[in-house]
């Protein structure tokens, strides 16, 4: 993203603590009502839309584009978030321009990411992948690649905004289970895990940062050393376990510009233990092309990829600053059609809704037929619109949920799929 500061999870909630304004508790507002109604997807999003902002108020807005781009990746609709990610941007959008990089394509072999990052993966010890907390395919892409991670002899898989420390005994993830959880595919990558064998371990800090010093970036340190001693502890354990880290943005650098030192330096330094880092977050769509990097134009322009790929130049991966390997995505958003990043790869299966006669703006939720109603995470949902109305799912029972705009039931059908 072309100068553009990034959006941090722990950043969103400590604003939480200071927050004044109606709009500056954008998430407060939501979490208090998803608290109350945790399988309504649409109640938050209400809620948001009717807390009155004031534009010329900068905090307040970004905090509230923020929460309109975040429930609506949970509600898994893709066009929506892009809208409001980069609404907070506008200003740079009428300076910005479009910028292609031929001479990138030329010099670069563009191979399938999951293939590179797997067979590279095999020869280390510990791999770090990061994520922007407000895309899913970034889930949809890490889950495509997890047996294959399992069969290089990975067993531990550390999730940042893991919240829940029994997750490994309970049969599946719920509401409970953490904040971004709340995502379908961010559900449906624990469940897997859980199905394939992983150990998944929080590692988020539960010590708060005394704020002692000055130095604004302080508290940031305190917090990325603490995860970085969580995992070394892992491995203190078991001294040759393959530990698979998944954390937010700028947390796997291994260097930085400013006092900000990150988890995987520490890390580093903790462990001796040189980590192979994978960086998703860079190379990625936006709605307006003029907030794109270069590279991702190109790429998409003159390759027309239809999957996540690697850069090489002979055998290098290219890569970002503080990176081992840079992924560069395709474009996900077609008009009128799901995302194909919902398929996973096609390990899950289209299953259309054409004869249910459903209306604009009502909801379909599906979840497993094996989870306890109330809490549950859907496996996939759509909010009607006009298009291509299909969800994708993996084989097994599930109850479908059909709902009106208000999230009110109005019908429950049970569907197998094979």
């Amino acid at each position: 993203m072309k100068h553009l500061l990034l959006v941090l999870y722990f950043l969103i909630f400590s604003n939480l603590l200071i927050a004044q304004t109606p709009a500056q508790n954008s998430f407060k507002t939501a979490m208090e009502i998803m608290d109350k109604q945790p399988e309504n997807y649409l109640a938050p999003l209400k809620a948001i839309r009717k807390i009155k902002v004031d534009t010329a108020e900068k905090g307040g807005l970004n905090i509230w584009l923020q929460a309109m781009m975040t429930y609506y990746s949970f509600l898994e609709d893709y066009p929506q978030l892009l809208f409001y990610s980069d609404f907070r941007f506008k200003d740079q959008i009428n300076t910005e321009k479009v910028v292609y990089d031929t001479a990138f394509v030329r010099q670069h072999t563009f191979v399938d990411a999951s293939d590179y990052i797997t067979a590279r993966a095999n020869l280390s010890q510990v791999t770090m992948i990061n994520e922007a907390h407000h895309l899913p395919y970034h889930r949809a892409f890490m889950l495509s690649m997890l047996k294959r991670f399992y069969d290089c002899g990975y067993r531990y898989l550390a999730i940042e905004a893991l919240e829940d420390s029994l997750i490994n005994s309970k049969k599946y993830p719920d509401y409970n289970t953490g904040y971004y959880i709340h995502e379908p595919l961010f559900g449906e990558l624990l469940r897997q895990a859980k199905k394939i064998g992983f150990i998944m371990i929080p590692y988020d800090p539960q010590e708060d940062c005394n704020q002692e010093s000055e130095d604004p970036n302080y508290c940031n340190r305190f917090r990325d050393s603490l995860m970085a001693l969580n995992l070394v502890r892992i491995l203190n354990k078991e001294p040759k376990a393959k530990l698979l880290v998944y954390a937010g943005y700028d947390h796997i650098h291994k260097g930085s510009s400013n006092s900000w030192k990150k988890m995987a330096q520490y890390f580093k330094e903790f462990s001796g233990i040189d980590p192979f880092t994978v960086d998703l977050t860079q190379q990625v769509e936006h709605l307006y092309p003029q907030l794109e990097e270069k590279e991702f134009i190109s790429v998409n322009k003159f390759r027309n990829i239809q999957q996540p790929v690697i850069a090489l130049q002979g055998n290098n991966a290219w890569h970002g600053k503080y990176v081992d390997a840079t992924v560069i995505f395709p474009i996900y958003n077609i008009k009128n059609t799901r995302s194909t990043f919902l398929s996973i790869a096609g390990l899950r299966k289209p299953y259309k809704l054409n004869n249910y006669k459903l209306k604009r703006n009502q909801l379909v939720q599906a979840f497993y037929s094996n989870e306890i109603q109330g809490n549950r995470i859907p496996a996939d949902q759509l909010l009607i619109k006009n298009g291509n109305n299909v969800l994708f799912l993996f084989k097994g029972k599930y109850v479908l949920d059909i709902k009106n705009s208000e999230g009110i039931l109005l019908k429950r059908r049970n569907i197998i799929i094979n």
